[in-house]
């Protein structure tokens, strides 16, 4: 029997590239999202710093509290939009871990299934070596027993 070759291979190398991209695009969002994140932190910060000030004209502190109020806004759009590419690339990155996955599994089986049949086959060879050299063994009995015979 053949070595064992799995049908699928280059499939599984196929998708154990996506899964490789899709990881790093989930480590990347994910970067994005910390930032994004910190980002906001700062904004947050930064508006509440300048809500709070005192000492400055009326007409001036209100304009930089609207510019610190857009800011932090955006900055907690940024965030939200940076979570759910997170989560996109969440579930890209497990569809393609389960894609390997159901492939892995499949070669695995094939594996013990050509195991089994190589054993299958090794034991059918080792009965049929065995019953030659018996049929062979009782042949040249038989034969020695005629001989015996003739000669009496």
């Amino acid at each position: 029997m053949k070595r064992y070759q799995f049908n699928l291979e280059t499939v599984l190398r196929a998708r154990r590239a996506q899964e490789s991209v899709a990881r790093a695009d989930l480590q990347r969002s994910n970067l994005l999202a910390a930032a994004a994140e910190a980002a906001s932190k700062k904004s947050r910060e930064h508006y509440e710093e300048v809500v709070a000030s005192v000492g400055t004209p009326f007409m001036a502190h209100q304009e930089r509290s609207e510019l610190a109020a857009k800011a932090l806004l955006g900055s907690e759009d940024s965030t939200t939009e940076a979570r759910a590419v997170v989560e996109k690339a969440l579930h890209d990155y497990v569809a393609a871990a389960q894609a390997v996955s159901v492939l892995e599994h499949l070669d695995e089986r094939r594996r013990e299934e050509h195991a089994v049949a190589v054993a299958h086959q090794d034991a059918t060879l080792l009965d049929e070596l065995a019953m030659a050299r018996h049929n062979r063994a009782r042949a040249q009995a038989k034969k020695a027993t005629d001989e015996k015979r003739r000669w009496q």
